[in-house]
């Protein structure tokens, strides 16, 4: 599911600064990053849709298009709850209307809203802030929903990659690290991002 190259590569493709959604996607899809406990993590894998005894549909979740933001949340899937990092494909035409959906964090419509945008931090491969800012989008309500029984395509459980991956990274190989291979992200609508309060994506 994953295309990949190197960190050196990916960061010379990446905005320095800006509100951008940054995500590895192609004509028809785009991959989101969530993490589970290890049975929600296997059911999803399983049946290729969230359920089981342990997810609670009547709770949020939480989307993020970025592996760097997605590994800094979950402590490269070692935080509690947090040990399986998935892999999500969904349709474009469906993350496109969660975005032309969303509403921003900390406004008047965010309470009654099933989709709230928030710009937060990007860190790079050390934990360090950067310029940029990263998108999460919270779902819930009949969102969560359609993104379960409408956009989802794929789901793989890549956590042996992101090990990996962060071995690398304490063995201080920096060079030979691999990223899913991210661009800004544009939606076909461009009306969208302002709404959004995204940077402006030059095409």
């Amino acid at each position: 599911m994953l295309l990949l190259e190197s960190y050196e590569e990916h960061e010379h493709h990446l905005p320095q600064s800006g509100k951008f959604i940054i995500a590895q996607f192609d004509k028809e899809s785009i991959i989101v990053y969530q993490a589970f406990k290890d049975s929600i993590a296997k059911y999803a894998v399983e049946n290729q849709k969230f359920g089981g005894e342990d997810y609670d549909f009547n709770r949020v979740t939480r989307l993020k298009p970025s592996f760097l933001w997605m590994m800094y949340y979950s402590g490269w899937a070692k935080k509690e709850d947090q040990e399986n990092v998935l892999a999500i494909r969904i349709s474009r035409k469906g993350f496109d209307e969660i975005l032309k959906t969303a509403v921003m964090a900390g406004s008047k419509q965010t309470a009654g809203g099933d989709i709230e945008l928030k710009w937060e931090p990007y860190y790079d491969l050390h934990g360090n802030k950067s310029e940029r800012k990263a998108a999460k989008l919270v779902l819930k309500g009949g969102m969560l929903q359609r993104y379960n029984n409408e956009y989802l395509i794929e789901i793989q459980n890549i956590t042996p990659f992101v090990k990996e991956q962060q071995q690398l990274l304490l063995a201080h190989k920096e060079h030979a690290l691999k990223m899913p291979r991210e661009r800004a992200y544009a939606p076909n609508d461009l009306t969208i991002l302002p709404k959004l309060n995204a940077t402006t994506i030059s095409l």
